[in-house]
């Protein structure tokens, strides 16, 4: 009987217009490997905060902090702005906190995949604070992984939690990287969720609206049976 109701439920996602990709990914910053400058490795919690990251690992992806050679406080992983939430978030070299000049994304076994949308959680030049409008981040698409392909401009953001989905076009399908710059004087840079062969979300019926095409549904198919039925005696 379980196995018919989860037959029933797909088909049912199906027909009211839901897909589901066997790949999708979301790295959410919790629950994967941090790999320290020193070397130490150690597992996000929604808890813990996480300075001088070389790099981060999880769902099958590894997420590179490039430097330019400033230190401390510029890579960080964990619950950073409180609240039991992992992000990512880092101090540019543009900036006086840091000198961070690229946040690289590739896949561990190096194949394609599509990134269709984040949450930007700061972007601005005002440490802690709210944004100028003024920041100049970019994300940029590569085909290849090594060279940039596509870039795209991203809007500001300021400082902290919930942050803001960013929606990406049909140029960061079939990438094998994806990364980060700033050009302009931008210090704080943090994201979230990253959304992997995952469509971008649709609006989802109310319990109540799905019972409801369940309903109708069930009444048309028992009054078309019952206009075939009394045809079938009126012959």
């Amino acid at each position: 009987m379980k196995t018919k109701l989860t037959i029933f439920s797909l088909n049912l996602l199906a027909l009211l217009g839901f897909s589901i990709s066997a790949n999708a990914t979301q790295i959410n910053f919790t629950g994967g490997t941090v790999t320290l400058n020193n070397g130490s490795k150690q597992t996000t919690n929604n808890s813990s905060v996480w300075d001088n990251v070389d790099y981060y690992e999880e769902g099958g992806f590894k997420l590179d902090f490039i430097s330019g050679g400033a230190g401390g406080f510029e890579s960080i992983i964990g619950n950073y702005y409180g609240g039991g939430n992992d992000v990512i978030h880092g101090h540019w070299g543009t900036g006086n906190f840091g000198g961070l000049t690229k946040i690289k994304v590739t896949k561990l076994d190096n194949t394609a995949f599509d990134l269709n949308y984040f949450v930007l959680t700061s972007n601005t030049d005002r440490g802690g604070g709210l944004a100028s409008g003024n920041e100049k981040a970019f994300i940029h698409a590569s085909i290849d992984g090594i060279t940039s392909s596509y870039s795209q401009l991203l809007p500001s953001e300021n400082w902290g939690l919930p942050g803001t989905q960013i929606f990406l076009g049909s140029q960061f399908d079939n990438i094998k990287a994806f990364w980060f710059t700033a050009e302009n004087k931008v210090d704080c840079f943090g994201m979230d969720s990253f959304f992997i062969d995952e469509p971008p979300p649709t609006s989802v019926p109310e319990p109540t609206s799905t019972l409801t095409l369940l309903t109708l549904g069930s009444l048309g198919a028992a009054s078309t049976l019952n206009r075939k039925r009394n045809r079938s005696q009126s012959s």
